[in-house]
């Protein structure tokens, strides 16, 4: 299954190219994203950034090349950490509008699926909105034991958080099919390496500012594409 992971690349792209919904239901969250990035991104890469600087400049009294690479590494790791925080804060507001994107690509897969109107949308907020808090909560969990494995075994790190990020988006699918922990552990162990190296890809991807925004829908539609073909498999 991992081999194909080009072939489902190109075939979420082609999914996501032909239905116009799930294009216009991707621009609500990315506009969201791009308000965001600009009332706060000023302040936080600007006033903020500068009271850091000078904090730093005031504790770490380190002249010459030393001060010049702790301060820059400090910079990039306060960059690093800004970046994911802004990604988290409009992944859980996009959240609605990504599970909407999720149930259209399983409804390719499902034709029997019945998509959601209007009304089934607002009434379900509340679940995803606390399904979302919850995921939120469990993934920053993990991460802050993901830190610490990696002072410890680096490699592993990379590779478990590559693991969180996919289960962040194949999250969607397990909550609205309801799966029990179980089904979900053994989807998991069934396209292990598939949802890996998916992770791998978006790592790197949702690591740049802004244009991660684009990459937030389509991550959903990647994952969601994954799922449905384990199941198509697994039948």
């Amino acid at each position: 299954m991992f081999l194909k992971i080009p072939y489902l690349f190109f075939k979420s792209l082609d999914i996501m190219k032909s239905d116009k919904k799930i294009i216009m239901i991707s621009i609500v969250p990315v506009f969201i994203g791009f308000v965001c990035y600009y009332f706060l991104g000023s302040y936080v890469f600007g006033d903020l950034f500068k009271m850091g600087e000078q904090y730093i400049s005031q504790k770490f009294q380190v002249d010459g090349w030393v001060s010049t690479l702790l301060f820059s590494l400090i910079s990039i790791l306060f960059a690093v950490l800004v970046n994911w925080t802004f990604f988290i804060f409009v992944s859980v507001i996009a959240a609605p509008f990504n599970d909407l994107i999720s149930s259209r690509v399983e409804k390719k897969y499902k034709p029997n699926n019945v998509l959601l109107d209007s009304e089934g949308f607002f009434k379900g907020l509340p679940r995803i909105f606390k399904n979302e808090a919850k995921k939120v909560a469990f993934v920053i969990l993990l991460s802050v034991v993901n830190i610490i494995i990696g002072f410890i075994f680096p490699p592993v790190s990379f590779l478990i958080g590559a693991l969180i990020l996919a289960i962040s988006f194949i999250d969607y699918s397990w909550s609205r099919n309801n799966l029990e922990f179980s089904v979900c552990f053994k989807n998991i162990k069934t396209g292990f390496l598939s949802y890996l190296l998916g992770g791998i890809m978006f790592m790197f991807l949702i690591s740049i500012p802004i244009l991660n925004l684009f990459f937030l829908p389509f991550a959903v539609v990647f994952f969601t594409v994954i799922y449905c073909e384990l199941e198509q498999k697994n039948a």
